[in-house]
């Protein structure tokens, strides 16, 4: 259960989930320092699937939206109405986001999965993700020509892309996701409801394509294992929601950038501890 907590509270909030899960498993021994065993890998799999069900159940309205104008195009039926373009649009703009990383993850996978044994960079990670979250902090402030903030007729398919780099970067263990992708979307001028929005529904996909790539390598749930297991996507699924609620203030509040604080500080934590030999 406290794994299953600690994937949906870090899921969401800006401080990278696969860092912290890491760094845990360095202390407490999950995995160990060869790597996560096949009941590890499938509890990841079953922790992921709990923090997808917080953003269905958080975006469940947009999500219909978007499935039903889908479904609608699909048929050659789609209406010419400014919900249906806009649904539209913003499903083209999800599938652009999307390719970096899917190209990064499928290209360097195993690459990828070597860096979860190696917390010196996990640490490294933490700073870059605490640098990005303070850059945030410049976004939303009017420039001299008083340009107002993006929406999304106005964000470009080079905005998706751009936010949908920052997201293959946050493949890397210690990048946060939704940290980065918001931060990167601030700074390319959308609207901050935009910003959290266009991100976590981008996560519908990318939780998706983490699910598919990670359970090729599971097999069943040992008998032994289903109450842990199931209470763990219960707590993930929880924690995730209320992590998700959370965060859509912090954003529209514009406060995101004070969780670079806490990164910076479990980066040197991170790297501290490896250099004095406790991971």
């Amino acid at each position: 259960m406290i794994l299953g907590f600690l994937q949906g509270v870090t899921e969401f909030l800006p401080v990278s989930s696969s860092g912290h899960l890491v760094v845990y498993q360095r202390l407490f021994g999950p995995g160990g320092p060869g790597g996560p065993d096949e009941t590890q890998l499938l509890f990841d799999v079953m922790v992921h699937l709990g923090t997808l069900l917080a953003v269905l159940i958080v975006f469940r309205s947009d999500i219909a939206l978007l499935v039903s104008s889908a479904c609608r195009a699909a048929t050659g039926k789609a209406g010419a109405d400014q919900a249906d373009r806009g649904s539209l649009r913003l499903l083209l703009l999800l599938a652009v986001g999307t390719v970096p990383a899917a190209v990064f993850g499928l290209g360097w996978k195993d690459e990828l999965e070597r860096l979860f044994a190696a917390p010196i960079y996990v640490g490294f990670a933490f700073l870059v993700t605490g640098s990005v979250l303070w850059l945030s902090r410049f976004s939303g402030r009017p420039g001299r020509s008083g340009r107002r903030a993006k929406d999304l007729g106005g964000t470009t398919w080079i905005d998706a892309l751009l936010i949908g780099l920052g997201q293959a970067l946050a493949l890397i263990p210690g990048v946060s996701r939704s940290g980065t992708t918001i931060s990167i979307a601030l700074l390319l001028g959308l609207d901050r409801r935009l910003a959290a929005r266009y991100s976590f529904l981008l996560a519908v996909l990318a939780i998706l394509g983490a699910v598919a790539v990670q359970i090729g390598d599971t097999g069943g749930i040992p008998a032994d294992q289903w109450a842990a297991i199931a209470a763990g996507t219960v707590m993930a699924a929880v924690s995730g929601y209320v992590a998700l609620r959370l965060l859509l203030r912090i954003v529209i509040a514009g406060n995101l950038s004070r969780f670079s604080y806490y990164c910076w500080g479990i980066g040197l934590l991170t790297l501290g501890g490896v250099l004095s030999g406790a991971f």
